[in-house]
């Protein structure tokens, strides 16, 4: 199969500085996204600004682009012009982990992989266990997983 690679995880020559996204300003400007050469668009001009300290939920029927837009701004999908500028900065010209370290999604359909609590809730291992219980509690689940044998190390149906 001849499928283009994704583009790199890092740029070294590129990187943003390690304070960038303390805003969280999103600016779309003329977005146009379809799937593949000389397909329908997708999202046909999306131009729109995410101010910094919002919480925004994405709403639409089924087929109205909302899922596309999240894949754009994750650079899962290319848009084929117009531009994503987050604090300040394309996101098109830096690599795609300094870019996805510093997003989050929170989906309509909540999904748990398989393995741990601590797993799921820190797939690379980059928080302490404090930090993980704050995140637990801010969202009402500590009570319940303090209740578990395994409690952060806990896994499966069974315990679940």
């Amino acid at each position: 199969m001849h499928i283009e690679s994704e583009p790199p995880a890092t740029i070294e020559n590129n990187r943003p500085p390690s304070s960038w996204a303390y805003k969280g300003r999103i600016e779309l400007t003329n977005i146009k996204v379809s799937y593949r050469l000389n397909a329908p668009l997708v999202l046909k001009g999306i131009t729109c600004t995410f101010k910094e300290g919002n919480r925004v939920g994405v709403v639409g029927r089924t087929g109205s682009g909302k899922t596309t837009l999240i894949n754009t701004l994750f650079c899962l999908v290319e848009p084929e012009s117009g531009g994503i500028v987050i604090d300040g900065l394309n996101i098109c010209y830096i690599g795609l982990k300094d870019l996805r370290m510093k997003l989050s999604i929170i989906s309509q359909e909540p999904t748990l992989f398989k393995g741990s609590v601590r797993l799921n809730l820190d797939p690379l291992g980059l928080y302490s266990d404090q930090d993980i219980w704050v995140a637990l509690e801010k969202c009402q689940l500590k009570a319940t997983i303090s209740r578990l044998l395994n409690q952060l190390d806990s896994s499966g149906e069974n315990e679940l």
